[in-house]
């Protein structure tokens, strides 16, 4: 998740760093496993395939299909923590922008309100929200400065 967007104000651009550095371990653990479950996974199913559907000439092994069936349920498992972690790495980044949304002194708490809606309703959307929950606040941090 390395978040680069030209033209935004360096406030912005430090809090996107914030929640990157939160993230980052789960995120590169992330790419690993998935990865490797579906390197692990296509493996076991291309060498299955042959090994019962094209093999007429070798007898059948039954050590060779268990090392198959193994590496292709390793595979699953790995796919399985991959969504498990990608759900963990939604609930971070909805806990941390949250909290954020909190802190600020700049928005009035119907605008927070709105925000912390948007952001419950659409976990998915939380950094959308959060960059246009940044961007308005910088807006009135920049009129009430120059008020």
């Amino acid at each position: 998740m390395n978040i680069k967007v030209k033209n935004i104000p360096h406030s912005m651009q430090s809090e996107l760093k914030k929640i990157q550095m939160k993230l980052n371990p789960l995120l590169k653990k992330n790419m690993k496993y998935g990865f490797f479950s579906t390197v692990m996974i296509g493996f076991s199913v291309i060498n299955l395939f042959f090994l019962l559907f094209m093999n007429d000439s070798f007898p059948i092994s039954k050590i060779a299909l268990c090392i198959y069936a193994l590496i292709g349920a390793i595979g699953f498992a790995l796919m399985k923590e991959n969504k498990h972690n990608q759900k963990e790495i939604v609930k971070m980044s909805q806990k941390f922008v949250l909290e954020r949304m909190k802190k600020s002194t700049y928005l009035t708490d119907a605008r927070k309100i709105n925000y912390y809606q948007k952001v419950n309703e659409h976990p998915f959307l939380a950094m959308n929200v959060f960059i246009e929950f940044l961007a308005e606040e910088e807006q009135r941090k920049n009129s009430s400065s120059h008020s």
